[in-house]
């Protein structure tokens, strides 16, 4: 259980490489030359649907092929992230388990095999939960990369070097700042992230332990009337935790060997790299800069990436 929904699967660079590729195309052909082959001896006019048909079916196969196979579930270890990931993903273990034994309490019947059915279900939700922790430690990991302290203290004195607003300033000191600010904000990003996420996982456990504390109260009354509705509740925990992942997903780590002056840390996350949806903090006031003027500027300090 917790393998990839058909979803992930289909929507995934290797179907779109299949639906445009030459093979793809050769496919799609064959299936209707099959086609019109097998149906213009009945009718001509089924000629054109056996041609339709028998595309359908040829680019269906081709697209069965590229379908990514189910890769293992992932051995769940909570210890394996650090906090809040871990109290989430314990809290889930431990829903699972009183569900599990929620189900134990019901008489042998159909309810009971309803239920059961559930209770697999949420071998998926733990592990679209661990998921979503493992990818937030990898943010966490990356936002302790960022001293945004450092940053903010090169930045009030690069721009106290320039007096009010970047008029006179040089264009290598005006570009600094530039950096600076974009590694501030990059930061305030990353933490609205990780803050948004966690509380999105405590609203997810906390649904499931109401599906638990449903699950109970079925058992107790051993009524079926609503088993469909706990059913479609918990698949609505699982889609909810792989929209989570996959915009966790989204964040690609940003790991180059050597970085210029002015540049984000290695293994630090870009601005384009977060999700869209992650709240953005207004920019930081700007004037445009100027031509800059005769009065150079060594490059005194530097940003925290090139340290």
């Amino acid at each position: 259980m917790g393998s990839l929904s058909f979803r992930d699967r289909f929507f995934s660079p290797s179907v779109a490489k299949a639906l445009t590729s030459p093979s793809g195309i050769l496919s799609l052909g064959a299936g209707a030359a099959v086609g019109i082959v097998a149906t213009a001896p009945v009718a001509v006019p089924l000629a054109a649907v056996g041609a339709v048909i028998g595309g359908v079916v040829g680019l269906g196969i081709r697209v069965a092929i590229a379908l990514p196979r189910h890769a293992p579930s992932p051995k769940i270890d909570p210890f394996s992230v650090n906090e809040p990931w871990r109290g989430a993903v314990l809290d889930a273990v431990k829903s699972r388990a009183r569900f599990t034994q929620a189900v134990k309490t019901f008489r042998d019947g159909p309810l009971k095999a309803s239920v059961t059915v559930i209770d697999d279900r949420l071998d998926d939700a733990v592990n679209e939960c661990y998921r979503v922790a493992l990818q937030g430690q990898l943010v966490t990991d990356g936002r302790k990369n960022i001293n945004d302290h450092e940053v903010a203290t090169e930045l009030a004195q690069a721009r106290a070097q320039g007096g009010d607003g970047r008029e006179g300033l040089t264009e290598a000191r005006s570009l600094r700042i530039t950096s600076l600010e974009a590694q501030l904000q990059t930061a305030h990003r990353m933490d609205d992230l990780i803050a948004s996420t966690k509380e999105q996982l405590d609203l997810l456990n906390a649904r499931l332990d109401e599906a638990v504390t449903r699950a109970i109260e079925l058992s107790v009354s051993n009524q079926g009337g609503g088993v469909g509705e706990l059913g479609s509740d918990v698949d609505g925990i699982i889609d909810d935790l792989q929209s989570l992942r996959l915009a966790m997903e989204d964040v690609k780590g940003a790991t180059p060997s050597s970085a210029p002056a002015g540049s984000a840390p290695a293994g630090a996350v870009m601005d384009e790299d977060l999700p869209t949806s992650a709240a953005v903090p207004p920019p930081l006031p700007r004037s445009s800069p100027t031509a800059p003027s005769q009065d150079t500027d060594p490059g005194q300090g530097r940003a925290t990436g090139s340290r």
